[in-house]
């Protein structure tokens, strides 16, 4: 694939609007399509009943019609009804994290965004600001900041900062006003498309096949679009913040994402040889494993391996082209006594690693007891 270059403000505008007209010209077709059938259907009903000259076979036939356009009708309206993804993570109050609160209430007034309704921490290595509206299809636009656990255990107070400018930099640019309408419609739209491509019946097929150039069209437009809003987004948050930090800050996200996913999800499965339950939880016990194990490992092949990574369909551009955009170089990772977890989250930390670690284990319990029994037969065989 290409790789896409940042752009101006106005190139990016230009392009979400055409994606969200065409997304909701799509939606209001397959709603339009879904009322002429669901009338049509039911028109026949009403002469079949009504008409004396349909009696006897020809009355069986036209239930028969209606019978099929009342299915197509109730097939497309279900992919056009297909609901957004719930909100990841478990809720924080304001009372539970105060500083965090804070922190995103003074970091939008700097930016001149809405303040963040509500805050949710996920078990996932990611930020992301969540836009739902308040009635599901209509309603005021309510905005959620998703926080993963691992990621505020992987950085610190002033990294996080940095994330968060660069989340309400996305509210800032592309989720004001109209154009979080624009986005809900383009999210809308590829939810129908992937529903419609799961779907096992000829239907379905039938227009997977017909609409398939337009779909990877619009997919490719929108992979390019969330680059060059991930580049605005980047651009906005280093005014704010700096571009050096949000640059490392970029860079240790990504290293410690590649120790979380690897070295230390390893490390707590291999316990699953010589014991039948973890001696350690592994949310409550991530800050301290990130923070010795991280800086215990050498991490320059990893860096290097980062720097290198080659741009695909990803809606995200590769680490080298954010860090190149923003002018800064890749610098290892420093270590740092404060984390963002035991800054913004010290009152809620047990309570959502408890959660947490309750959800994994019981995810991983059947793998982990299946590598205990294999692990345990050749001892027990001797």
């Amino acid at each position: 694939m290409t790789r896409i270059r940042p752009r101006s403000a106005a190139t990016v505008r230009r392009l979400a609007r055409r994606l969200s007209w065409r997304a909701a010209a799509a939606l209001g077709v397959l709603a339009v399509v879904v009322a002429g059938l669901a009338a049509a259907a039911a028109g026949v009903v009403v002469m079949a009943l009504t008409d004396p000259r349909l009696a006897g076979l020809p009355q069986i036939a036209a239930a028969a019609l209606a019978g099929a356009l009342a299915w197509l009708a109730v097939c497309m309206a279900r992919w056009l009804a297909v609901p957004p993804p719930p909100a990841e993570g478990v809720r924080v109050d304001r009372e539970a994290a105060p500083a965090l609160y804070r922190l995103a209430d003074n970091l939008a007034e700097r930016m001149g965004t809405a303040s963040i309704g509500t805050i949710r921490i996920s078990s996932e290595m990611n930020a992301a600001v969540f836009q739902r509206p308040e009635h599901g299809a209509w309603g005021a636009m309510r905005t959620t900041l998703i926080i993963g656990l691992p990621l505020v255990h992987s950085v610190s107070p002033r990294q996080l900062a940095a994330i968060l400018a660069h989340e309400l930099a996305h509210l800032n640019r592309q989720r004001g006003g109209w154009l979080a309408w624009g986005a809900h419609a383009r999210a809308w739209w590829h939810r129908v498309c992937e529903r419609i491509a799961a779907a096992d019946n000829w239907l379905a097929q039938l227009l997977d096949r017909g609409f398939a150039r337009w779909a990877e069209a619009d997919l490719m437009a929108a992979v390019k679009l969330n680059h060059l809003e991930e580049y605005e987004a980047d651009r906005l948050a280093a005014r704010v913040v700096g571009a050096k930090l949000l640059g490392d800050t970029l860079v240790e996200v990504a290293m410690k994402a590649n120790f979380i996913e690897t070295d230390y999800w390893d490390a707590v499965m291999s316990q699953a040889s010589a014991m039948p339950r973890p001696s350690l939880r592994p949310f409550r016990d991530m800050g301290m494993g990130v923070a010795a194990g991280f800086h215990a490992a050498p991490q320059h092949r990893v860096l290097h391996s980062l720097v290198c990574e080659e741009a695909g369909l990803s809606f995200h551009p590769t680490l080298t082209d954010r860090l190149v955009a923003l002018g800064v170089a890749p610098r290892m990772p420093q270590p740092d006594d404060t984390t963002a977890a035991s800054h913004y989250l010290q009152r809620s930390l047990p309570g959502l690693s408890r959660v947490f670690d309750r959800r994994w284990w019981r995810a991983a319990r059947s793998d982990w007891r299946r590598y205990y029994v294999a692990a345990m037969a050749p001892a027990e065989a001797d």
